[in-house]
């Protein structure tokens, strides 16, 4: 299901690709200065059409974007000009999926888009944005005249890769074209031009799109350094050490080409992937950075071949031995199974985000209430904002 569990949980690779990179980089944070292409004129693309009506949504085709198959892609974007309230803040989303690393999962996993274009965004639009965070009307008081941009999601490897792996044994071989990563790294060098100078930048995503807000974070920030950062990642969970299986973590690095998002800004990941928390606390000390998650995550516990209560236990783990000493990040923790808080599984069910943000239905407040204290300008609102967790 889109916006749901990744694929193949403990499958075993049959083969697996080369890897691209070996040794860490030990610099911290990108160099130089980011590329720049031709800005997106929003006016050359037609608003389309979700569920019969017209939309303020736009596609943007991008010819360097690739989806696991080889097919180009794009993004999309809501945008609102200042006469019609619209802000110089910029809403950054990841898409959602499932995710594969070896031949198992990568031809099993049906879970696992491999293709992206305008038509599976209207439908996407259609039945889960309503009920998500990427509905302006459900956004944050804050943020209610920002920009959205809507990353799509079809390369199996988090938002995170920059690699062409084959799995299997000749003649059964699927090629999968890992990457996410590039994707973003096209994408920013038109969407800074676009957005030259957002005064708020929240960068923000659901499982597969947590992951990916997480390790593409750093990138962001390069582009647009003078803007007030805020990192969302919700059920992404980047566990302590081996919380995250070590097989699993490995093959992301050699299969996927992970190291080209992480390695810029955290070469510790490698064997850690909580250390990009501390990591980007450290390098952004006035950013504030916010994982959320339900207690329980039925997806991302057996993901993360997690047994009993042992989930819960990791993500503790992770908010009380890295999170929380950084300074500047919090936790958002629910009691509970579902998986996810800013996109619906169920559409608009008990436990989407819509449901919390109309009933405040987690605690000790509703995570409406939390995020806009995260972001919001005023001084006072944004004091109070502090780890909420059952």
């Amino acid at each position: 299901m889109k916006y749901g569990c990744f694929a193949g949980l403990a499958l075993v690779a049959v083969t697996a690709g080369c890897a691209p990179e070996t040794a860490p980089v030990t610099k911290k944070g990108y160099q130089g200065k980011p590329p720049l292409g031709a800005a997106i004129v929003l006016a050359d693309y037609t608003p389309l059409d979700v569920g019969g009506v017209t939309s303020n949504w736009r596609w943007i085709p991008f010819p360097d974007a690739t989806c696991g198959n080889g097919s180009t892609t794009g993004l999309a974007i809501d945008w609102l000009p200042p006469e019609s309230g619209g802000t110089d803040d910029l809403l950054v989303f990841f898409d959602g999926g499932g995710a594969c690393w070896n031949y198992a999962t990568c031809a099993a996993g049906t879970a696992v888009d491999r293709g992206y274009d305008a038509a599976k965004f209207q439908v996407e639009a259609r039945d889960y944005i309503p009920c998500s965070l990427t509905n302006r009307a459900l956004l944050p008081p804050s943020l209610a005249g920002a920009t959205i941009v809507f990353v799509p999601y079809c390369t199996g490897d988090v938002h995170g890769g920059d690699h062409v792996a084959d799995y299997g044994v000749w003649p059964d071989v699927i090629t999968w074209r890992h990457k996410g990563h590039a994707n973003v790294m096209a994408y920013l060098k038109r969407l800074a031009p676009t957005f030259p100078h957002p005064a708020r930048l929240v960068v923000a995503g659901s499982s597969a799109g947590g992951f990916g807000a997480l390790v593409n974070y750093e990138a962001f920030r390069w582009y647009w350094p003078d803007a007030a950062g805020y990192l969302v990642d919700d059920s992404g969970p980047a566990l302590v050490n081996n919380d995250v299986p070590a097989d699993f973590r490995q093959a992301w690095f050699a299969n996927w080409g992970i190291g080209g998002a992480t390695d810029p800004f955290c070469p510790g990941c490698r064997d850690d992937l909580s250390s990009a928390w501390s990591e980007l606390a450290g390098l952004h000390p006035e950013d504030r950075l916010a994982f959320v998650s339900h207690t329980q995550d039925h997806v991302m516990g057996p993901f993360m071949l997690d047994t009993g209560s042992q989930f819960e236990a990791d993500v503790r783990r992770l908010a009380s031995g890295v999170i929380g000493p950084t300074g500047n990040a919090r936790v958002f923790y629910d009691a509970g199974t579902d998986h996810m808080m800013l996109t619906p599984l169920d559409v608009c069910g008990a436990g989407s985000y819509v449901a919390s943000h109309a009933a405040g239905a987690a605690s000790p407040v509703g995570l409406d209430v939390w995020l806009e204290r995260m972001v919001s300008a005023d001084a006072a609102t944004a004091a109070s904002w502090d780890t909420a967790s059952d």
